[in-house]
């Protein structure tokens, strides 16, 4: 099979790179048939599509059924015609081609002389009577008049409906949201601008779009997509052309906190000013045959925010008092009693660790304010100052009325410093700064090799420079820690966290550039794809190929993250000052490369097989080759390894690493696949069918139904953590270390590092690593749809969709090394008597493979198989109205209901670390429940109204040429999941569940500042060695909403120029709006502008730890009000 395939693949890339054509834009297509008077169909007809903004046109000749479909048509306004001796012609103008639309234009010849003209202006039907997906168009003009918050024009695609944003990627991987459509997972939906790939390597997620001004439209569709995608959604957008006309803008916006609310929770108003600034041109470089297209965006952002909390060290905690902080006011309502040994809330300073005194002087040195009694202090945590822009650039040329090119460059640069540049407070060390280039090119054409045969080849590359900035202050060693090696991190503590506190440190190495981590993605990307007009089929088939590489350079735990959770003292302040460190994670800087290639091939058909019935038939085939890690150097492979327990247990070792525990296996073993560690999977063909229905004959009705079923591809980052593994990066995590926080290695042999990789590399202990199946399949997508359109008038289209999806085989991490819970009578363990044998303090010499074979199993800590069993299903409903472009007013608005369940598992795909597995060993559906993706009903709806010319010279000056314009969201809460913060169960995973005690989980559902959203008396610990009977993402976050407006006035100075004032206004009511329930680990509640972003985009879900001090509460809130201005030049 392998021969077979690779040689019809070798023959598709020869006929691919020896033809002459090369790539067709983002387009769309008519068709239709051609009769006269009498009903007959009408064979010979001539059919002339033109755009009149360009003066480029197409024709073709009706078949022998009377019917023609001219495909791959540019977006835009279009005339058409159709001629035929002995008939007068019939000319149709108005018509207006929306990305991927596919309106049919029946057409009806009078006998007469072809000379005579029959003219209608009218638009083509909106019901769409020959595709069988769910979608919507987000024309020019919303992206240009509606209110768009920090005019992003990604923000826009969840106006679609049935789209859910479930994070925001930023910092190291670069920037973009992901958005779950139809029930899909983020990873799963093709991104493309221009008809090129438009995907970030790394995430999987839609690189940035141009800026609105450079922008022309884009159309988000689900459900029953066509064999050409692999996919179970798309995003399409196109940009900008120029065209006969020279014609542009000049712009600025501006944003000023003198006009601004106070954001809620913050102390002062910010000092926020932020310039957005650019133009766009183009026109003709030779008319009717050569064009182009240019814009440029800048945008500069100072912000200082006070609304950030956190809780430090009050003065009485440093003598050693601890009543407040432990009293109900300062936890949630519940009081806190320290744990034995410790009296009355009372700590001996004595027992305060010297590392953690260090680190406490050094914090409140640098903060401004004194706390309160609960030690709470609000201070600027998202202070920032940021330098941006964007370049694009477009030429189109028309060679002939048979062959076009186009080459599109786009470019996006964000810079932003690192926390500690722009502020003293410690607090924000944690802040890392970015300096990333994203550049994007496109080239192609459109080749007509017959009046019925249409050839289109694509190329595109995409790629990411991207560096972070680290924070330089101090280190462990500087803080007096021993036992402990500080040569890879001389400035910097990593990231860490103390439970109900606050957080400090820099994940990625100091501020000097020697130590800046960076992550490089590229891909490229060639289609060629045929279209085929015979009798009533329009066949079209055709393949691709895209080779991606990623490469990085990491630092995460050179300095040694730490946590502490209160597991000691019940307090993770007390465990910080006293030095009971729950774990300390570190590594050494390791490099990693990654190398994707994916291939496939399609065939489809779209059959008339009545005039009012259409099928849509398809097959794609979509082979699984894994991501290939390469060797680091002439025999030493790259990050990628094996672990089998049946060879662990008969202590088989690599030979390939001599100090590698048994059981694992790397590249140059014996029996390893390659080197991916997963074998190729060369049989995954995919079926897609469907059929529309015109149920009346007249284009006014439609009901349409399809089935697809498709693959998704891991993300390029998804292997990031196995790199950090032994012996290449060399990450472990000690649980609770005799020495602490003070001497953190001194009972596990001294710290390992530093060391070089080679055949002889040290393992060190508890060791992190990620291994896989051979025979792991990869994700795919089942969906299905049902779809009732109607047009109402000349207007107005109401639409009603179900909409279903099953995913299959999302991949997940069972835990294959937990600790084992042994009962708390008095026992030995490799040679060591406790007096308690099962407590955290002794979680690694519990696990598994410590029990198992001790001399190996030391060495191996968290140890996470991927597992491909995890399940997502959803299903929904969707009604939506549209009122298109007519007497100045345009509407549209949806209306989303939908459930979606499925068990715990990273549908974001950003690669999880080792301990980020399912809860319960053994028992993946002990984390089933409501998808990430999961908000029962959304609604949004758009308007823009432009007030009518006056004839009245009075009412002209002071009524004409106004527009106003408004965007209303609104959607149920996130899923919340409720974790207890500890190990309870004490087997050494996390996000462990607590019981619920109370039938009603809730306390005040208002969404109100301060109020306790989630009850922290309806929740319990488990006994020791249990697992709660609380659900996985049981309970729903508050829900939100926005609404925007925004107001605009243009002067015409010329016939073809105009000044226009504009002045925009998000959360006009100046509404409190709740973000994410406190103690969360990350948060989106609705996907609306505002909502904190996943930081780093690797953290799942919304969870909410019973163990923190503001369990519950609504301690966030998204933006006040705020206004922007604007002034614009149009030429």
């Amino acid at each position: 099979m392998k021969r077979i395939v690779m040689g019809l693949w070798s023959a598709l890339l020869f006929f691919v790179i020896t033809s002459s054509t090369i790539w067709a834009q983002a387009t769309a297509q008519i068709s239709g048939a051609v009769r006269d008077q009498t009903g007959a169909l009408l064979p010979g007809v001539e059919i002339t599509a033109t755009q009149t903004e360009t003066g480029v046109a197409r024709m073709t000749v009706t078949n022998e059924t009377g019917a023609y479909v001219l495909s791959n048509l540019a977006v835009g306004p279009y005339r058409l015609e159709a001629a035929l001796q002995g008939f007068r012609t019939f000319v149709q103008s108005g018509i207006v081609l929306q990305v991927n639309a596919s309106p049919v234009i029946n057409v009806v010849l009078e006998v007469g002389q072809v000379t005579e003209q029959i003219e209608v202006q009218a638009d083509a039907a909106l019901v769409e009577t020959r595709t069988s997906s769910v979608g919507l168009v987000i024309e020019s003009q919303r992206i240009s008049e509606l209110p768009l918050n920090g005019r992003n024009v990604g923000d826009l695609i969840t106006l679609a409906g049935a789209a859910v944003q479930t994070g925001i990627v930023t910092g190291r991987l670069f920037s973009g949201a992901q958005i779950a459509i139809g029930g899909g997972v983020p990873t799963g939906t093709d991104y493309s601008l221009d008809g090129a790939n438009h995907i970030n390597f790394l995430t999987g997620v839609g690189l940035d779009l141009p800026f609105p001004d450079a922008t022309q439209e884009f159309k988000v569709e689900t459900g029953g997509l066509s064999a050409n995608r692999g996919s179970s959604s798309a995003v399409a957008a196109v940009t900008k052309s120029g065209t006969n006309d020279f014609h542009g803008d000049l712009f600025e916006f501006l944003r000023n906190d003198l006009f601004n609310a106070r954001q809620y929770f913050s102390t002062t108003q910010s000092s926020l000013k932020r310039n957005q600034y650019g133009g766009t041109m183009g026109g003709p470089i030779v008319k009717n045959k050569l064009f182009f297209f240019g814009g440029y965006q800048g945008t500069k952002l100072r912000s200082d925010p006070t609304n950030t909390q956190a809780f430090i060290p009050t003065a009485a905690m440093l003598a050693g008092d601890w009543t407040a902080f432990a009293s109900p006011a300062c936890n949630a309502g519940k009081p806190v009693v320290l744990k034995t040994p410790f009296v009355n809330n009372q700590i001996n300073r004595a027992q305060y660790s010297k590392v953690a005194m260090y680190i406490t002087t050094r914090v409140l040195a640098t903060i401004p304010e004194q706390p309160d009694a609960c030690g709470l202090i609000t201070y600027g945590g998202a202070i920032t100052k940021q330098d941006n822009w964007q370049l694009v650039s477009k030429v189109d040329y028309q060679k002939s009325s048979q062959h076009s090119i186009f080459g599109r460059f786009l470019a996006t640069s964000q810079y932003f410093p690192n926390g500690l540049s722009l502020t003293k407070n410690l607090l924000r060390s944690g802040a890392i700064g970015t300096d990333a280039l994203s550049t994007s090119y496109a080239l192609g054409d459109t080749y007509l090799i017959g009046a019925h045969i249409v050839q289109a080849f694509r190329l595109s590359v995409n790629r990411i420079r991207n560096w972070q900035i680290g924070n330089s202050f101090f280190s462990l060693c500087d803080a007096g820690a021993t036992f402990f090696y500080c040569g890879n991190s001389p400035t910097w503590i990593s990231g860490s966290t103390i439970t109900g506190a606050f957080t400090f440190g820099s994940s990625f190495g100091g501020a000097d550039k020697a130590h800046w981590p960076y992550w490089n993605p590229w891909s490229a990307q060639m289609n060629d794809d045929v279209s085929v007009v015979k009798g009533a089929h329009q066949v079209s088939f055709g393949g691709g190929t895209l080779y991606g590489r990623m490469i990085e350079q990491a630092r995460f735990a050179d300095g040694g993250q730490l946590t502490f959770n209160g597991s000691v003292t019940g307090l993770g302040l007390a465990d910080f000052m006293t030095g009971r460190l729950f774990t300390l994670f570190q590594g050494q800087p390791n490099k990693h490369q990654a190398n994707q290639l994916n291939l496939n091939l399609y065939a489809t058909d779209t059959w008339k097989l009545t005039p009012r019935l259409t099928a849509n038939l398809g097959v794609r085939w979509d082979p699984y080759l894994p991501q290939r890690i390469p060797d680091i150097v002439s025999g030493i492979p790259g990050a990628v390894y094996n672990f089998n327990h049946d060879r662990f247990l008969k202590g088989i070792y690599s030979t390939v690493f001599n100090n590698a525990p048994a059981g694992f296996y790397f590249p140059g073993d014996p029996g390893f696949p390659g080197k991916s560690g997963i074998d190729n999977q060369w049989w995954h063909f995919t079926p897609r069918a469907g059929f529309a229905w015109d149920v009346k004959g007249d284009g006014k009705t439609s009901l349409r139904a399809s089935y697809s079923y498709g693959y998704v591809f891991m993300t390029g980052i998804w292997r990031e953590d196995t790199s950090g593994s032994n012996p290449w990066g060399g990450r472990t995590t000690l649980t609770q270390p005799g020495g602490g926080l003070d001497a953190p290695w001194r009972d596990n042999g001294g710290s390992p590092f530093p060391y070089v990789v080679d055949k002889n590399a040290p393992f060190a202990p508890r060791g992190l690593f990620l291994t896989q199946k051979p025979n792991m399949k990869t994700l795919n997508v089942y969906s299905w749809n049902l779809s009732l359109q109607r047009q109402i008038g000349a207007n107005w289209l109401a639409s009603a969709s179900y909409i279903g999806t099953r995913t299959l085989h999302v991949w997940g991490q069972y835990p294959i090394n937990p600790a084992v819970f042994l009962g708390f009578q008095p026992c030995m363990l490799d040679g060591v008597q406790y007096p308690t044998c099962s407590t955290t303090a002794n979680t690694d010499a519990r696990r598994l493979l410590s029990l198992e074979r001790p001399r190996d199993g030391d060495k191996i800590g968290h140890l996470a198989e991927f597992d491909d069993g995890g399940v997502q299903k959803y299903n929904g409903m969707l009604l939506s109205l549209q009122r298109r472009v007519a007497r100045g007013v345009t509407v549209s608005g949806n209306y989303t209901w939908s459930h979606c369940q499925g068990n715990y598992v990273d549908i974001n795909q950003n690669g999880p670390p080792a301990n980020e597995t399912y809860t319960k060993p053994g028992d993946r559906n002990f984390d089933n429940g409501n998808c990430l993706s999961d908000r029962r009903q959304i609604f949004n709806a758009t308007a823009i109204a432009q007030t009518p010319k006056f004839f009245n010279h009075t009412m002209q000056t002071l009524a004409s040429d106004w527009t106003v314009s408004g965007i209303y969201r609104a959607s149920s809460g996130a899923p919340l999941n409720i974790v207890t913060g500890t190990d309870m169960a004490l087997s050494g995973t996390n996000l462990q569940r607590p019981n619920q005690i109370s039938a009603n989980a809730y306390k005040d559902r208002s969404g109100r500042p301060l109020t306790q959203w989630v009850d922290s008396a309806a929740f319990s610990a488990p006994a020791l060695g249990t697992y709660g009977n609380v659900g996985w993402n049981s309970l729903v976050g508050p829900g939100t909403w926005s609404f925007d407006m925004a107001l605009s006035r243009t002067f015409n100075v010329h016939e073809a120029q105009r000044f226009e004032i504009r002045v925009e206004a998000f959360n006009v009511t100046n509404s409190f709006r709740p973000g994410c329930v406190q103690g969360a680990t990350g948060c989106s509640p609705a996907g609306i502008s505002g909502v904190p972003s996943v930081g780093g985009g690797i953290t799942i879900g919304n969870s909410t730890a019973l163990n923190s001090n503001t369990f519950g509460q609504i301690r966030t809130a998204l933006d006040s009000r705020i206004l922007q201005f604007a002034l614009k030049y149009v030429f």
